[in-house]
């Protein structure tokens, strides 16, 4: 057991000031203010100061490809993940789904096996393993290799809902799919986001079981007046639906616009590829180059292959540029992903019985030390 003392708390709800984290192995234990501490409980030998310092539960990404320098679909390696990992705690994340893209069958089978493979991966921050593709539109295939892309058929189905106990997400485009094919991955639990999708709103609305949407008004049909589209059905229908806050992949005004329609159902995602949370300025995206140039992840025709950005400079954007509150912020971080993902009773707030994920950031919004299922970590000042 140990505590963080001192410590300002975002709850999920309210930022509460001066209190203490008591964490047990993997579990918060209680969460109290100072004032109250050797009333009600006493202080554990093993303390940290967080004075000065304000507490969230550790950002959720849903969507996240590679970063720290590596990239899953170039490299299916247990290294990988932990190198994702370890990027992604510099930057808050405690908890993210690798995400694979679009590929051929042999790669496809084998990241299931990596991941199956982990004994304990909720302890390395893995929740589950997010498929995006490749039953999508080509038309909508986006940085997406379209001599992979291909239908989803029953018997495909069902080798993946076999695996439902690792895979936690699977993208596709509904208009591609059939109704029964959908069936087979929701009977098994597993979450069927739209994605990648050219349909329009009747395609959409005659299915059933799609309570996610990926990267909302990316590759996807957009809202008309005569047509409303993917974009429209999300508006309409409302599942939860992620969104990437890079000010390149949407403008910051249709993030606000956005917010507005979906309120709690709409959290934030990176979408994020090999050079996140480095200085590299080209990349290797699963067999072809890629460039970053002022921020933006691109082939050399110019089509978006990703993202550059980690969840914490997110949050400072959903604050700077779309004028959430830093509450608001954090929530689209944290508590919305995990409600998208059917684990809010466990994840995504400080409160006694949730998982010990936590973020400590300095005034600036910077990550100084993450806790990971009850492990800390701490970073230099300086990590953004």
């Amino acid at each position: 057991m140990y505590a963080v003392t001192h410590i300002n708390v975002f709850n999920g709800s309210t930022i509460e000031a001066d209190q203490a984290i008591f964490i047990d192995g993997d579990t918060i234990t209680d969460v109290l203010p100072m004032s109250q501490v050797n009333q009600n409980q006493r202080l554990p030998e093993q303390c940290f100061d967080g004075s000065g310092l304000l507490a969230t539960a550790g950002f959720i990404d849903i969507q996240i490809n590679g970063c720290g320098g590596v990239l899953l679909n170039t490299d299916i390696a247990k290294s990988t993940l932990d190198t994702m990992n370890a990027t992604n705690l510099r930057h808050g994340t405690t908890q993210y789904l690798p995400t694979f893209i679009t590929s051929e069958t042999a790669p496809f089978q084998q990241v299931i096996q990596l991941i199956e493979s982990i004994r304990q991966p909720e302890k390395e921050g893995i929740l589950g393993l997010h498929l995006e593709g490749p039953f999508i539109s080509k038309k909508k295939k986006g940085a997406h290799r379209e001599d992979c892309i291909r239908d989803l058929d029953e018997n495909t189905a069902r080798d993946l809902a076999s695996h439902a106990h690792r895979i936690k997400v699977i993208t596709l485009a509904p208009e591609a799919c059939d109704q029964h094919v959908i069936d087979i991955l929701t009977d098994a639990g597993i979450i069927v986001s739209m994605g990648h999708t050219n349909g329009q709103y009747a395609d959409y609305a005659s299915k059933h079981g799609m309570t996610m949407a990926t990267h909302l008004f990316n590759a996807m049909s957009p809202l008309d007046s005569r047509e409303p589209g993917a974009v429209g059905y999300i508006f309409d229908k409302k599942p939860h639906a992620g969104i990437i806050v890079d000010g390149i992949h949407v403008n910051y005004a249709s993030v606000r616009i956005a917010h507005e329609i979906l309120g709690e159902k709409l959290f934030m995602v990176t979408d994020a590829v090999t050079p996140a949370g480095t200085e590299m300025k080209e990349y290797d995206m699963a067999g072809t180059r890629a460039y970053v140039t002022d921020g933006k992840c691109h082939y050399a025709d110019g089509t978006i292959a990703g993202a550059a950005i980690t969840m914490i400079e997110g949050v400072r954007n959903l604050i700077r540029h779309v004028g959430l509150s830093t509450e608001e912020a954090l929530r689209m971080a944290t508590l919305y992903p995990a409600k998208a993902l059917g684990l809010s009773e466990q994840y995504g707030r400080i409160q006694t019985g949730y998982k010990a994920n936590l973020a400590l950031l300095n005034d600036d919004l910077q990550v100084i030390s993450a806790v990971q299922m009850g492990q800390l970590h701490s970073f230099s000042s300086s990590a953004t």
